[in-house]
């Protein structure tokens, strides 16, 4: 199945390079083009960031038409005017998708500003640090039925607790997020294949990588927003590496323990090869063993990603998941096609496209053909950071 992948994109790639050498209007001798290799670290740079260095929607005041308070005018009352707040907001007349996103960020902003507070004011909060990412949608497929998807996720700093925490926020799969086995629509560069697990409010306290190199730790601990709620614990070694400009091998080793369900760990690795200035392979392995499982749950995974003109792209992800030791070690294999592109804004992204995929879950079920569909929209607050 991977193999004809990759034989797949090679194939396609021979024939674009082939269009290309017959373009008479190449500008192949324009100094001011990108080297090969500073292409390909262009393309996994913009695959595994797409939100970063673009242009930010304006600030979340016009403050065009107000007195500058240096030189200020005797007949006009400047006190209606105090200091911004960096957590406000204002529904002006600017367009829906600029209210929205600053709606959201301002609330969360406050939100988190106040239960910094509880533990002093010696350190003004740093509003601009505030950062998140907001998704909605959902999917469809003949198996498992329509899954709705609202996630919410944040991070902020807590400058008054300890400048080396960060608060973490978030309606996510609950399961995926503290083992470390996020699907596929968690990571931007491979999206598509959808987690199935219940979705929950997460509160906690992690460390942050601020001025970390390539490897070292990370932690988390929190709560899982039920009645009564549910601590856990999350310890993570990283480690990432860089070979020449155009592939990286990122791993990544997870410990961690919940209350209900005891311990275990997750190993995750992933390679990254920039095959050309528009073309991605990625391969992905993901293993999981707990005190709730009787083997290890597995994943692995191979993603051809094609970027596009105005940070378009599409992905076409093969993958298999099972568990050993199970009665059913297959549960399920496919392919999943996402087509990914701004919507309205360059920091508002929609994703769309469909599945077939073979699962079976019991002994007592029959493996059959489950086609399926999704939509979603992800919208970034803040400077969101994929990791």
């Amino acid at each position: 199945m991977f193999i004809l992948l990759v034989s797949a994109s090679g194939a396609l790639l021979a024939a674009q390079d082939q269009n290309q050498e017959q373009d008479p209007t190449s500008s192949e001798g324009d100094s001011t083009q990108l080297t090969e290799g500073q292409a390909e670290t262009e393309a996994l740079k913009e695959i595994r960031q797409p939100f970063s260095e673009i242009p930010r929607p304006p600030d979340t005041k016009d403050l065009q038409d107000r007195p500058d308070p240096r030189q200020p005018d005797p007949v006009v009352d400047v006190t209606a005017y105090p200091e911004d707040d960096g957590c406000d907001w204002a529904w002006d007349d600017r367009p829906f998708q600029e209210r929205s996103e600053d709606a959201v960020r301002g609330m969360t902003c406050h939100t988190l500003r106040w239960f910094d507070g509880w533990f002093g004011d010696k350190i003004d909060y740093p509003e601009d640090q505030v950062n998140g990412l907001l998704t909605i949608g959902a999917d469809y497929t003949e198996k498992f039925g329509f899954d709705p998807r609202f996630r919410f996720k944040v991070r902020a700093p807590t400058p008054n607790m300890n400048q080396r925490w960060d608060l973490i926020l978030g309606r996510v799969d609950e399961d995926a997020f503290i083992t470390d086995t996020q699907g596929q629509d968690q990571v931007f560069y491979n999206p598509g294949l959808i987690n199935r697990g219940e979705e929950s409010w997460l509160l906690g306290l992690g460390g942050n990588r601020r001025g970390k190199g390539r490897q070292g730790w990370d932690w988390s601990v929190g709560l899982r927003l039920r009645t009564p709620p549910v601590p856990y614990v999350k310890l993570q070694w990283y480690y990432y590496k860089n070979f020449q400009e155009a592939a990286e091998l990122r791993f990544r080793q997870t410990f961690f323990w919940r209350s209900d369900d005891g311990f275990g760990t997750t190993s995750r690795a992933d390679f990254s090869w920039a095959i050309g200035p528009t073309d991605v392979l990625r391969w992905e392995a993901v293993g999981t063993f707990s005190d709730v499982t009787p083997g290890t749950e597995w994943y692995v995974g191979q993603t051809w990603y094609h970027l596009l003109g105005d940070r378009s792209a599409f992905s076409l992800l093969a993958f298999a998941r099972g568990e050993t030791d199970a009665p059913v070690s297959l549960r399920e294999y496919g392919f999943n096609f996402i087509w990914r592109r701004p919507f309205t804004r360059d920091w508002i992204y929609l994703s769309y496209g469909p599945s077939v995929t073979w699962p079976q879950l019991n002994e007592d079920s029959k493996r059959e053909i489950s086609l399926g569909f999704g939509m979603w929209i992800e919208m970034e607050f803040g400077n969101w950071v994929w990791r």
